[in-house]
C-alpha cells in the first residue's frame, strides 16, 4: 500500500507575516525593513519579560519576540541609559523580529536599534494573547509536515472523507453528486495534507484551485458560484480515506467489515476503505453510509463484531441444547 511521505518547512521568512493578506496579524512595519528576509526557525512565541529584567540568555533569536503592555511599560519606565543598554544587549542576540502589540507607541530608541541592525520591528493593534494565538497557529501550520495527494476531500456529515482512485474513475463526479446532496467540498484534484498534531491531519486546497472542480465534458466549474458558500470548506480534519477501484482489480473483497485497513499518510494510520466501481452502482450513497458508519465506530458501535457475537452465542446455545 502506498505511503505518502512528508515535506517539512523548517523556516518561515519574516516577510510572510507582513505580506500574507489572509492572516489577521494587521502588522505595520516600523523599522528594520532590510531584515525582512530573516528566518523564523521556532514556531513558539516569546514574550520579553525575563529578557528586559536582564536575563538575556533567555532570548531565543529563532523566535518572534513580543512587546506586550507590561514589557513596554517597564522599558519606558527605565532611565534612558538603562534602556539603551538593554536594547543593545537584546539586539546583539540578533532576533528574527520584534512585534509590539495593542498598537502602543514604539520608543524612538527601539526603532533606532532595530534600524541599525536590520531587525524588523512591527506594530499590531491586536491584544497580546490574541496576537500570540494567531501567530502560533500560522507558524504551527506553516512549519508542520505536509504532503500533496491526488484526490478529492469533502465534509460528509462532519466526517472528512478523502476520495482516491486512478484518473477517470469518477472521483470528481461522485464528489459533485455529494455536493448536490448537501455535503461540502474542501479540495478537488490536488489536496494539501498538513499534520498539525502527532495523530491529526488536516486537508485544504491550494489558493489557485480553491472552490474549483474539473468535470469531464463540462470542464472547470466553480462550486462556490454554483452552489453558494455553504457548499465549500477551506479546511477539514481528515477522518476517513476511501479508494474507488475497478471491481475486477480486487482479488479479495471485504464482505463483513471485520478487517480494518489503514493507509499511512505522514506517518499517521488513517482508516481506509476500498469501494468497487461498477456501472449502475450508487457510489454517493455508499460513501454517505461509510461516513455514517465511521461515526458509529467512533462512538463504539461495531456492527460486524456485534453480529459475530450473536452468531457465536447462537452456536453455543445450539451446542448446549
Amino acid at each position: 500500500m502506498r505511503r505518502y511521505s512528508n515535506e517539512i518547512h523548517t523556516t518561515v521568512d519574516v516577510k510572510e507575516l507582513f505580506e500574507n493578506p489572509e492572516r489577521k496579524f494587521e502588522l505595520k512595519l516600523l523599522a528594520g525593513k532590510n531584515g525582512l528576509s530573516r528566518k523564523i526557525k521556532d514556531p513558539h512565541i516569546q514574550k520579553l519579560g525575563l529578557v528586559l529584567a536582564g536575563e538575556f540568555h533567555f532570548l531565543d533569536p529563532n523566535r518572534i519576540q513580543i512587546f506586550g503592555n507590561k514589557e513596554l511599560t517597564y522599558l519606558k519606565g527605565l532611565s534612558e541609559e538603562a534602556q539603551e543598554n538593554i536594547l543593545d544587549r537584546m539586539c546583539e542576540k540578533n532576533p528574527c523580529c520584534f512585534i509590539i502589540s495593542r498598537g502602543m507607541l514604539a520608543p524612538d530608541n527601539l526603532m533606532t536599534a532595530c534600524n541599525n541592525r536590520d531587525i524588523p520591528l512591527f506594530l499590531s493593534p491586536l491584544k497580546t494573547s490574541q496576537l500570540i494565538d494567531y501567530l502560533s497557529q500560522f507558524l504551527k501550520e506553516r512549519m508542520a509536515p505536509t504532503t500533496t495527494i491526488h484526490g478529492v476531500l469533502l465534509d460528509v456529515f462532519g466526517v472528512g472523507v478523502l476520495i482516491l482512485g486512478k484518473s477517470g474513475i469518477g472521483k470528481s463526479e461522485c464528489a459533485l453528486d455529494l455536493i448536490i446532496r448537501g455535503h461540502r467540498l474542501v479540495s478537488d484534484d490536488v489536496v494539501k495534507i498538513i499534520q498539525t498534531e502527532p495523530t491529526t491531519l488536516f486537508g485544504t486546497s491550494f489558493n489557485l484551485t480553491q472552490n474549483l472542480m474539473e468535470i469531464r465534458g463540462l470542464g472547470i466549474i466553480n462550486i462556490r458560484d454554483l452552489f453558494g458558500v455553504e457548499a465549500i470548506r477551506k479546511r477539514k480534519k481528515l477522518d476517513l480515506v476511501i479508494k474507488l477501484v475497478d471491481w475486477l482489480s480486487i482479488e479479495k473483497l471485504e464482505r463483513l467489515g471485520l478487517d480494518q485497513e489503514t493507509l499511512k499518510i505522514l506517518n499517521v494510520d488513517m482508516p481506509f476503505i476500498r469501494i468497487p466501481v461498477t456501472p449502475g452502482r450508487n457510489l454517493s450513497t455508499i460513501i454517505e453510509v461509510a461516513a455514517r458508519n465511521h461515526i458509529l465506530k467512533a462512538s463504539g458501535t461495531l456492527t460486524p463484531l456485534e453480529l459475530e457475537k450473536k452468531i457465536l452465542k447462537k452456536m453455543q446455545e445450539e451446542s448446549n441444547g
